[in-house]
């Protein structure tokens, strides 16, 4: 027994001195009910068929020890048991019960001017990013470098090896099954970034490199591609104020060696405020020519960098091919509650047949339009979103099997 109370009480001693060596402790979580209804198709609101949800657990924990900063965060996933009740049994885009790892980095100064983030984290780049929009973010396997050789201005160098998405004929999944951090598109990437902000205007060029690509093409499946496609993407944005106006310009290149073109794609938005409301615009277009996709590498093109997506209108549309896209939003505020009405056409030639959709065989039509309602909240210590969409498609068959009334209801407890 003295053996044991012995041991209980060094292994305590031990603890407490290595925890008085870490400095600025901090710890964050959140515990979120997301949850999302349709009546597309044969579907029924609120019937199980067409609804997927999910609550998923967050902790997070920062600190560092020294110059040498650290961070993770964990996330433990489940269904609740409500598979085939509340929700469709059959699903792929629901975990259960999954406990993984997120994040785990370290950070360290390199010098003066320059830093070091190593492992786990989430990115922001135009072309490999995460994406927040889901129950649980994507994140990636990196090393960053950032230089600021003067005040206002950043250059990053980042080598990217892996990341957590679920792609493949399922690009929407929320997370891979097994909550590993696999290569399912690339071998390795590398990214430069050189960002400059003054009280004028900024400026943010970015360029990335893959040298082993795997199948980066939304139709990757239908067009039979193989390891050792080298991809090159170039993206350039700029923004400054005139008078009340917020303006912003973007342009972007994808060039794969595989592929006979490149796609480009341009962009231009502006937003003022008028009275209590927020108003904002922007259009998009992408080229003809390239056979490819402006968005989201790593998650299979399901969300861009472009400023004209909407909820379901995004990368996977106005992204593409010989699309043009035009947004309008007009957001305020009421007492607590914030409201915002977005609205989002797209229209484009093409028609994708790869099966990368909303649904995962049969044609997808790029003509769609799509009207959202965003009402957000805070009840006590609880936070709510609720999205309302409708979206509609130039082509029947389309309109027929995806147009509809979409509701997501997202809470939140964050602590």
């Amino acid at each position: 027994m003295r053996k044991i109370i012995l041991s209980v009480a060094v292994a305590a001693m031990a603890l407490s001195t290595a925890a008085s060596a870490l400095e600025d402790i901090k710890v964050n979580g959140q515990a979120k009910l997301w949850y999302e209804t349709n009546d597309k198709a044969s579907n029924s609101l609120f019937n199980r068929d067409g609804a997927s949800g999910e609550v998923v657990f967050k902790l997070g924990m920062t600190g560092k020890q020294g110059n040498v900063g650290f961070g993770t965060t964990i996330y433990q996933t489940s269904s609740m048991g409500l598979e085939g009740n509340a929700i469709n049994a059959y699903r792929t885009d629901v975990t259960n019960g999954d406990m993984f790892v997120g994040e785990a980095y370290v950070t360290a100064p390199m010098g003066s001017m320059t830093s070091l983030k190593l492992g786990k984290q989430e990115l922001n780049t135009p072309y490999l990013f995460t994406e927040t929009w889901n129950a649980l973010p994507n994140t990636f396997n990196a090393a960053v470098v950032t230089v600021k050789p003067v005040a206002d201005l950043s250059l990053v160098a980042m080598y990217v090896g892996q990341d957590s998405t679920d792609n493949g004929a399922y690009p929407n999944a929320k997370w891979k099954s097994d909550g590993n951090v696999d290569e399912p598109l690339f071998g390795g990437s590398e990214v430069f970034g050189a960002l400059y902000k003054s009280s004028a205007f900024d400026v943010n060029a970015w360029y990335t490199h893959i040298s082993n690509a795997l199948g980066t093409n939304t139709g990757a499946a239908a067009t039979g591609y193989t390891g050792g496609t080298k991809v090159n993407t170039y993206w350039i944005d700029a923004g400054t104020k005139i008078a009340d106006i917020n303006l912003r310009a973007y342009a972007t290149m994808f060039d794969a060696d595989i592929l006979p073109d490149t796609t480009k794609a341009f962009a231009l938005s502006a937003g003022t405020k008028v009275g209590d409301f927020d108003l904002f615009a922007a259009g998009s277009t992408v080229s003809k020519k390239g056979d490819h996709d402006v968005a989201n590498i790593s998650t299979g093109g399901k969300k861009s960098s472009l400023p004209t997506e909407g909820v379901y209108t995004d990368g996977m549309y106005v992204a593409q091919n010989d699309s043009t896209a035009v947004k309008l939003k007009v957001s305020t505020k009421v007492g607590s509650t914030g409201i915002a009405l977005q609205g989002v056409n797209n229209t484009s030639d093409k028609v994708n047949t790869t099966g990368y959709s909303d649904y995962v065989n049969g044609a997808k039509s790029y003509e769609t339009t799509e009207f959202d309602l965003f009402l957000t909240d805070k009840f006590g210590d609880f936070s709510t979103t609720a999205i309302l969409m409708h979206r509609s498609f130039k082509d029947d068959a389309t309109d027929d099997k995806a147009g509809g009334f979409y509701a997501r209801f997202i809470v939140a407890l964050n602590f």
